[in-house]
Formats: structure tokens, sequence, C-alpha cells
């Protein structure tokens, strides 16, 4: 069953996972975003969030062109997870009928696993 409030972690928790804690935006202090790099290739990975509205955009930028950018409403919550050398990001989704699980890893190289995306190959 969904929650009402999406459930976020400690900021020690982004600090030492992802390496900073999420602030409040400038154009909207409801959303709050972190950002760090991904891997040693100098690309740099976003996570934006409204805890209120349950919403979570994430994005990475390569060679300073946002190239992914995935939104998700109806978030539950979102996780952050350190084991042996893999750090990631974890935002799961549900909604009546409907679970998933968007699931970004950030090192030691970029991962993205999210059973929504269908790229048609």
């Amino acid at each position: 069953m969904a929650s009402e409030v999406m459930q976020i972690p400690e900021d020690l928790e982004f600090i030492d996972v992802l390496g900073a804690a999420p602030e409040p935006t400038e154009e909207d202090p409801d959303v709050w975003r972190v950002e760090t790099p991904v891997g040693s290739a100098g690309d740099l990975v976003a996570l934006s969030f409204d805890i209120g509205a349950r919403s979570v955009r994430l994005t990475r930028e390569s060679m300073g062109e946002c190239d992914i950018e995935i939104y998700r409403e109806q978030v539950d919550r979102i996780l952050l997870y350190s084991r042996d050398e893999e750090r990631g990001i974890v935002v799961e989704v549900g909604v009546p009928g409907f679970r998933c699980e968007l699931r970004v890893v950030i090192s030691p190289r970029f991962r993205l696993v999210d059973p929504m995306l269908y790229l048609g190959r």
C-alpha cells in the first residue's frame, strides 16, 4: 500500500553514499536536490525530490550535457546503498496494482535499471 508521504534517508546517509546532503532549490524550497560525481568519468548525477508531492527527478550530465532525465511520481521512498565497491540510489514507486523500482548505480560506473523503460531494440 502506498504511503501518504515519501520516505527519504537521513542527511548523514546521503553524505556517506553520495558525498553531499540535499539542499532546497532556489526555484522551489519544497524541492530538494543533491548532486554526486559518477565514477571517474567526470559525469554528474543529480537527484531532486519533493517529499510532499512524492515526486523524484533523476538526471545525468555527461560532458556538460544532460543525456538522461527520468521523472517519477507516486514515490514511496528513496533508498541509498553502499556495498562492496558499489554505491547507488533506489527509488520505489507504488500505485494500486503496480510496484516498480528504479535503481541507479553511481559507482564504480553508471548503470540504470528501470523496468518501466523500453528502448525498442
